[in-house]
């Protein structure tokens, strides 16, 4: 205890260490994971063997994007370091796989779970970034001048606020811990300019971009300038600095230094990003807004009750504003109280980011101006609002602990007003039933949960649950707020008072949010079904979608289970790839990705076809179809697959061409039913030496020797010159030899690729060795090198400082 008095630093690190495994201590027992993985025991193959005690959707079905999407990929990344996972051919037609940025290989977070077991990893990710995203914030609130105590509770409202601990196993939050980071260094390269604190931003700012979500990305680093910028003219103002050009250029250096660093995965990224369907689809796009009934979150988080234990309407994530009732009152109090520059700048920015969220006019219209701004979703900027709150609240605790404070009285009556407003909003709704009291009370503490579908009754008692959960714990702050204001509270007693209770409110909010099931329940098996997929690999297959419910082998899973599925669930999505589903599969919203599902129909089975898909995937116990034109190929507990008859092979010799002008209608002709792909390859221009009209008889054959991910060895002959296709998607960075000598590639039929090959017997070896890549590593090392000098440039001449000093 004298050592931690002596290091204030230290013991606020050790207080949120232990808070944080506290939280996810749950997940780091043994044979336990932090992770929604039961809910793929709904989806067929494994809905059969469902165990009896696993929830129908599992036990937190809106975390299926962490289940569907970020835990395949990062099993994906740890099976293949230390190769760099470039690309990835079991979903889609085949696409980028670091480009896609949300996989996140490079996160700080991501490092040690390469190392440790998987399931027991994902506790310790969420152990780090709650832990990241409070320690920063205390320090950046001590950077700021506040107090140790506001420090501390600054740092466990951010850290564990409601938003924060819902998003956690999404890579949002690799970003979103490193926000009090970025502003931190900023502040310090504004107060003492120099290439250490330039250093420390870059790496910081290198690593958000490493994090892996783009648009958290944007959102942070615009904060970050907002914040440079108010910060400057503060001090300059009240003649804290000795000028602006230094400042200006360390923070510059820091932003371009650190972007630079995060080249390896920009690039590629900025590669897909243009040419993906997401730019194109999203263009005049209404933003989405966060609906204004959402704010009663602030007060009533489980006012729509939660996914564990029974919700009304959807993913609860975006409506998880609760910064703790404590918090909330010495926000608003500190802003009444003194209302400087800093605070009413805070305030300020805190106030434009939710209104951004609202949808406030003309915010919209000012987003939707702007160039690849326009096609992003801004709704997680409320992240921002989230520090905002945590460190207005910090220094609303300062006022209360210092000997000066102004209006000190005015914090009881707001506790009153905060604690009776949520009564007065659930009486106005009719939300109020003496006979639901009871059971409301079982659902505030866990002991009971709602079932769907909710009837009025249920919903009476989750709000009412909510409602009694807020007025315990804003009644235990209003009482301590009364003792603290009539000074019968020391002030050190004060601040562990309002830690312990801000913690247990915290905690009450989000613990659970991410479910701590056993591995046993987070593990799927090897069925039949899917033993008989493999049996037809290298051909893809597709899984239905039924009415209600997840698909068959829900997209993304045949990363996981060594298949080729023609679905997929990444985004940004590869256009002409995106373009093809939506014409002839499923069309959906701009902001919805139609490529996750998979339908039977006319227009749908060219496109099947061509993508090499030679069986579909259903739910056994959905209706059998009935379709001379897809036999039954197995029928088992676990799955029904239909064989897909004509589909083209995954490799093929084709030995004529049809030249359509124009991508339209290439899309038109190879989705047209009449299309045989097997003999003829539909071309933008016309290939050399490729007659024009089918020929009789065969051209070649052709066979894959090596499939690897950035590899492709084929064994072709052809009796002409011919056309060799392979069934995935073109994209730049692919490479093609023909017997050691390089060859052009060319786009065929729409979206594959195809190479001219000429008559005989040939080996061609494809190999994806993208530009985007190569010029990313280097100029990242680079980078890399310039930072690491400045910093070494900056720790001497500070140890030629304290030699001065001495």
């Amino acid at each position: 205890m004298t050592a931690l008095r002596r290091r204030p630093v230290a013991a606020a690190a050790l207080l949120y260490a232990v808070l944080a495994v506290l939280l996810y201590s749950p997940a780091l027992l043994p044979g336990h994971t932090l992770s929604a993985s039961d809910y793929l025991w709904t989806a067929a193959p494994w809905a059969s063997e469902r165990p009896p005690d696993v929830r129908p959707f599992g036990s937190n079905y809106e975390l299926v994007d962490s289940v569907t999407q970020f835990q395949p990929w990062l099993q994906h990344v740890r099976d293949r370091i230390p190769e760099a996972p470039l690309w990835n051919p079991a979903i889609g037609a085949g696409r980028p796989f670091l480009a896609n940025a949300q996989s996140a290989i490079l996160s700080p977070f991501y490092v040690l779970s390469y190392a440790l077991p998987f399931w027991w990893s994902l506790g310790v990710i969420a152990v780090l970034k709650v832990f990241a995203a409070a320690f920063g914030t205390f320090l950046l609130g001590r950077a700021l001048g506040m107090r140790y105590g506001g420090s501390l509770l600054a740092g466990l409202v951010y850290g564990f606020s409601l938003y924060m601990l819902v998003w956690i196993s999404w890579p949002q939050t690799n970003v979103w811990a490193l926000l009090p980071w970025l502003l931190l260094l900023t502040e310090r390269v504004i107060r003492a300019p120099g290439p250490l604190p330039a250093a420390g931003l870059g790496a910081v700012v290198a690593a958000q971009f490493f994090g892996g979500h783009p648009e958290s990305n944007f959102h942070l680093l615009a904060a970050t300038v907002a914040f440079f910028a108010f910060r400057l003219w503060v001090l300059h103002r009240e003649g804290g600095l000795d000028g602006v050009r230094a400042p200006v250029v360390a923070f510059a250096g820091g932003l371009v230094g650190g972007t630079a660093l995060a080249a390896v995965v920009l690039l590629p990224f900025l590669e897909l990003l243009f040419r993906s369907g997401d730019v194109s689809a999203r263009e005049g796009f209404a933003q989405l807004k966060l609906p204004r009934e959402y704010l009663r979150g602030f007060m009533l988080p489980d006012y729509w009750g939660r996914a564990t234990h029974g919700a009304v309407g959807a993913f609860a994530q975006e409506r998880a504003l609760y910064v703790g009732a404590l918090p909330l009152t010495l926000a608003i109090f500190a802003l009444v109280s003194r209302p400087n520059a800093m605070r009413i700048g805070f305030a300020a920015l805190g106030a434009l980011v939710l209104a951004l969220a609202l949808g406030v006019p003309p915010l919209p219209d000012i987003a939707a101006a702007l160039p690849i701004v326009k096609t992003g979703n801004h709704l997680r900027v409320v992240v921002i609002l989230m520090l905002c709150l945590a460190l207005l609240a910090g220094w609303g605790l300062d006022e209360l602990t210092a000997a000066d404070s102004p209006r000190r009285w005015l914090v009881v009556p707001l506790a009153l007003a905060l604690l009776a407003l949520p009564v007065l909003v659930l009486g106005a709704g009719g939300w109020l039933s003496g006979g639901e009291l009871g059971r409301a009370l079982e659902l505030s503490f866990w002991l009971d949960h709602v079932e769907p579908p909710v009837d009025d009754a249920s919903l009476t008692a989750i709000r009412m649950s909510s409602l009694l959960v807020w007025l315990a714990f804003m009644g235990a702050a209003a009482v301590l707020l009364f003792a603290r204001v009539r000074g019968r509270v020391a002030a050190t007693t004060f601040v562990a008072l309002a830690l312990a209770l801000v913690a247990a409110d915290l905690f009450k909010a989000g613990m659970g949010a991410t479910p701590a099931i056993t591995t046993a329940e987070a593990t799927q098996p090897l069925t039949p079904g899917i033993e008989y997929l493999r049996s037809q690999r290298p051909n893809r297959f597709v899984g239905l979608a039924p009415d209600l419910g997840p698909s068959a082998l829900i997209p993304d899973m045949a990363m996981r289970w060594d298949l080729y599925d023609a679905r997929s669930y990444d985004l940004p999505v590869e256009e002409r790839y995106d373009n093809l589903w939506r014409a002839a599969v499923k069309d959906g919203s701009p902001t919805e990705t139609p490529t996750t599902d998979a339908v039977l129909s006319e227009q749908a089975l060219p496109a099947y076809r061509l993508l090499s898909v030679t069986r579909v995937a259903q739910d056994p116990t959905q209706e059998r179809v009935r379709d001379p034109a897809l036999p039954v190929a197995y029928d088992g507990r676990d799955l029904r697959v239909y064989a897909v008859r004509d589909a083209l092979p995954r490799v093929a010799v084709v030995g004529s061409q049809r030249v359509v002008p124009g991508d339209d209608a290439q899309l038109a002709a190879v989705i047209d039913p009449a299309f045989d792909a097997r003999r003829t390859v539909v071309t933008g221009a016309a290939l050399p030496g490729l007659p024009e009209q089918p020929t009789a008889g065969s051209a070649g054959r052709a066979r894959i020797t090596t499939y690897e991910p950035e590899r492709v060895v084929i064994e072709a002959s052809a009796r002409r010159p011919a056309e060799l296709v392979l069934s995935d998607v073109h994209f730049p960075g692919w490479r093609a030899e023909i017997d050691g000598e390089e060859t052009g590639l060319h786009r065929v039929n729409y979206l594959l690729r195809g190479v001219g090959l000429p008559a005989g017997r040939h080996r061609v070896e494809l190999r994806y060795e993208p530009a985007s890549f190569r010029a990313g590593l280097i100029l990242s090392l680079v980078a890399l090198a310039g930072l690491a000098g400045a910093a070494a440039i900056g720790l001497r001449r500070r140890g030629r400082v304290r030699v001065g000093d001495d």
